[in-house]
């Protein structure tokens, strides 16, 4: 159930990649950015998510978690490690790492 539930998210991503328009961070920040859940794998919005960063734990394609719960968030840094940060946080984080 989970490997069907991941190709079809992974297929839903390869279709939102297909769009014409490029993204920039900018563009991120303005529209509506959806993120796949840690928890239960559906899409949230990402401004009102709750990320986990430096956790022990890795996941497939980055190193940080979002959360639709904040209760959610924090059971996996207690179980986990690392700390719980807003959206405007994790962004800032994500770009001072890539100067």
């Amino acid at each position: 159930m989970k490997t069907t539930l991941l190709i079809f998210l992974i297929a839903l991503s390869l279709i939102a990649s297909e769009k014409k328009d490029i993204v920039t961070k900018d563009s991120l920040v303005k529209k509506p950015t959806y993120i796949i859940d840690a928890k239960n794998y559906g899409l949230i919005d990402a401004k009102n998510a709750f990320f986990v960063i430096n956790s022990h734990k890795y996941g497939t394609m980055q190193e940080s978690f979002a959360f639709a719960e904040e209760k959610d968030a924090k059971e996996h840094v207690e179980k986990y490690g690392g700390s719980v940060v807003n959206y405007e946080t994790y962004i800032k984080l994500d770009e001072n790492s890539t100067k």
